[in-house]
């Protein structure tokens, strides 16, 4: 072992197992008319009807947890208050698609009841408009008439 100590080698090899899920950090899913997203421009304001911030981890195709901010002692935190396993609902109709709005993946020790991510790792001026798996844009979350909304910045060809 070439003068370490068996702990320290121990320590680095399990560093190699030790594996951390990723989830997808996403607001609630939306309903939007397809005509809308079609028109879709940069510095367009998408109303998202939420009075509240929320969010979802989102693990493939299912909603595994909903998660609200709140403020701990001098820090700001998103906590998981509730465990869902929902199945992302897609829908028939030739007017709505569901529409997802990512935060990106996010490593997550254990997705349980009171489980806490900084607020400082979540970027709210980088929001991915996903339709499925295509990404339709990007953008940055706004308050307009004290309700959340997402300005777009970018549309993807």
């Amino acid at each position: 072992m070439k003068g370490e100590t068996q702990a320290l080698h121990l320590a680095k090899m399990m560093q190699r197992y030790i594996h951390e899920e990723s989830y997808e950090l996403a607001l609630p899913l939306v309903m939007v008319r397809r005509s809308r997203l079609k028109k879709l421009q940069v510095n367009d304001v998408l109303l998202l009807g939420l009075k509240t911030l929320e969010f979802v981890l989102i693990d493939g195709e299912t909603i595994c947890a909903k998660l609200v901010p709140k403020k701990v002692a001098s820090e700001n935190i998103v906590e998981i208050i509730e465990l869902t396993g929902e199945s992302i609902k897609t829908i028939n109709s030739n007017k709505y698609e569901v529409l997802k709005l990512s935060f990106g993946m996010y490593p997550v020790k254990d997705v349980s009841l009171g489980y806490r991510v900084e607020m400082a790792e979540i970027n709210i001026d980088n929001i991915r408009l996903m339709l499925g798996e295509k990404k339709l844009a990007e953008g940055s979350l706004v308050m307009t008439d004290h309700t959340i909304a997402v300005k777009i910045n970018k549309v993807m060809v």
